[in-house]
């Protein structure tokens, strides 16, 4: 790659170059005819930005592993979500930064494929463990705040959305915030260190108990004129609640969350009484 004015990023023996969507042809002729063939048209680009702040593109390459271009959109300040006909907001901040580390931690993971992390992996699973290097990240900078508001904004986009499942890494990262302080996170000088010792033990959802969440989130919140069904979907309620819970808490406090998990779910009463 030529001498560049714009940012790159180490991954592993390669490096990734980060572009303005402004830029995107200047930032074409900094690579080698080779990388430029597998990257897409400014056209394809802004489609597939669309409102997103960032979006990555892997490439083969023995130098090169990627362009993250950056949109020119308002950056992300709060999101929104409507529980029984009220609106709550959650703040949010430096969320394009936590969005530019996202899409790294996806370089940074194919990088480590076959190296301590499987050589296969699913779209699911590139997608949480790109969260996973995003409080990585975070933890290096001595917080873990912005890693809970990752979860909470994951929780709301499922919400709103039951679309956005596959990107809902709110399961794994409520396992990892409290798993693992952020001391014992820090003590990992090196991402992929790290994510050698915590993929093996952090939790996986595989497609059946995705697809019957999915319906469950779908049933619950999306449901319309639909009555209040309880009891269904009962079998995969408690994983539901449990990761929910944080959020709802944070959006409604937790006496009104808890009461609300009571009307829907069948099993959150039995779920409160064995957690507190």
């Amino acid at each position: 790659m030529q001498s560049s004015l714009y940012p790159r990023e180490p991954i592993a023996e390669k490096s990734a170059l980060i572009c303005r969507i402004s830029d995107y042809a200047k930032c074409l002729a900094q690579f080698p005819v080779a990388v430029t063939r597998q990257l897409p048209s400014h056209n394809d680009i802004a489609n597939s930005l669309g409102f997103k702040s960032a979006v990555v593109f892997p490439v083969n390459n023995e130098n090169v592993a990627g362009l993250i271009v950056i949109n020119r959109v308002l950056p992300l300040i709060y999101q929104n979500v409507a529980l029984n006909g009220q609106i709550y907001q959650l703040d949010l901040a430096q969320q394009s930064q936590l969005t530019l580390w996202h899409e790294i931690g996806h370089l940074q993971n194919i990088a480590l494929q076959g190296k301590g992390l499987p050589s296969e992996l699913t779209a699911y699973e590139h997608e949480w463990l790109a969260d996973v290097y995003l409080v990585w990240r975070l933890a290096q900078s001595d917080s873990l705040i912005l890693a809970w508001q990752q979860l909470h904004r994951r929780n709301m986009a499922v919400i709103n959305d039951r679309d956005n499942i596959s990107h809902w890494s709110s399961p794994q990262l409520l396992w990892l915030l409290t798993h693992y302080s952020l001391e014992e996170i820090k003590q990992f000088e090196h991402y992929s260190d790290f994510i050698s010792a915590i993929y093996p033990l952090s939790p996986s959802i595989e497609t059946t108990e995705m697809k019957e969440i999915a319906s469950l989130i779908q049933r619950t919140f999306n449901r319309g004129v639909m009555p209040v069904l309880p009891n269904y979907m009962f079998w995969r309620q408690v994983r539901l609640i449990e990761v929910l819970q944080p959020t709802l808490s944070i959006l409604m406090g937790d006496e009104n969350a808890n009461q609300w998990l009571i009307e829907q779910f069948a099993e959150a009463p039995t779920y409160f009484d064995a957690k507190y």
